[in-house]
């Protein structure tokens, strides 16, 4: 082990960005590396700063976490996101070797590393005394570590999805009708639209794309959002439960499950809810995941990454 530590340490901070190998692991995997002494206190902080789960309609954790201690570290350093997170109490003799170096290097007890050891990787790295001091400090800046994992999530997302070919139709009728550049896929097609709504979809694993542009009113927005759905797709039921409201930037985060009835099966689906510059109007931008018995975050997930990129 320490033979390990020694090694990594001589390595750490020797890389070249033209020479990076490409990240590893999945989208939403997130490695944290911490001694044996502070994991059980590690892992009281990590579960609150990553507790955000989405119903699929089976709550599903967002995020896949991994546990490691730093011997294993080289094997796992170009994993796409990692947390390095040391406490100076309870002493040990391996996490803290790590822990100084980047305080010696940094002179942080908190920063992220950007493509230190892969391309599209990020690194964050956490110190503190104890326990009391983690969570006491670090409370602020709790949604700020999870926006910095997300941010790379997306980056990830969006660069395998980038190399694939583009609908010139779509992107050029999107952008005509609510003036945005949404950058869809070819394997998307047109299933409906009409002067204020289109609706696009793929195969499977399926997936539906619907935009609506509404004049804005008072109503509440999951009340738009199921007269809206249930009016103009296809026996589609937006049930009550599970709904959830968030805020991502300006923006609105509405999250729910569908009912398809006529192939008795649904799923997640998610909103963002954009206004125009003039507040005239309301641009409700919705993703629909159906993928029966096998993964459905992650297909949320990218449609996510396209959501949150639109240009006006």
């Amino acid at each position: 082990m320490q033979k390990n530590i020694v090694i990594l340490l001589s390595i750490l901070f020797v890389f070249s960005c033209d020479s990076l190998p490409d990240s590893t692991g999945g989208y939403n995997d997130i490695t944290i590396v911490s001694s044996n002494e502070d994991r059980e206190y590690v892992e009281i902080f990590i579960s609150e700063v990553f507790k955000d789960s989405i119903y699929t309609p089976l709550l599903k954790s967002s995020h896949n976490i991994k546990y490691i201690n730093p011997n294993d570290f080289i094997k796992n350093k170009l994993n796409k996101n990692m947390i390095i997170l040391s406490l100076d109490f309870p002493k040990d003799s391996t996490i803290d070797l790590l822990s100084n170096k980047f305080l010696k290097k940094f002179d942080k007890q908190l920063l992220s590393l950007n493509d230190l050891y892969s391309k599209n990787q990020v690194l964050v790295y956490i110190n503190a005394h104890d326990i009391d001091q983690l969570i006491r400090q670090n409370a602020i800046n709790s949604k700020w570590i999870k926006n910095e994992i997300n941010q790379n999530i997306s980056k990830n997302i969006l660069y395998d999805y980038n190399k694939e070919d583009k609908s010139e139709e779509i992107n050029s009728l999107v952008h005509e009708m609510f003036n945005i550049n949404l950058n869809i896929d070819d394997s998307y097609k047109i299933i409906k639209k009409n002067s204020s709504m289109i609706w696009i979809g793929r195969g499977y694993p399926y997936r539906w794309i619907v935009i609506n542009k509404v004049k804005k009113n008072n109503i509440e927005d999951f009340k738009n959002l199921k007269l809206l759905h249930e009016s103009n797709l296809t026996s589609v039921i937006i049930p009550g439960r599970y709904r959830s409201e968030e805020q991502y930037n300006s923006n609105i985060v509405l999250r729910g499950i569908y009912e398809h009835t006529d192939s008795d099966t649904g799923g997640p689906f998610v909103t963002y809810v954009y206004e125009d510059i003039y507040k005239d109007f309301k641009l409700y931008i919705s993703g629909f995941v159906n993928n029966p018995g096998k993964d459905k975050i992650l297909l949320l997930k990218q449609l996510e990454s396209i959501f949150q990129n639109i240009k006006e």
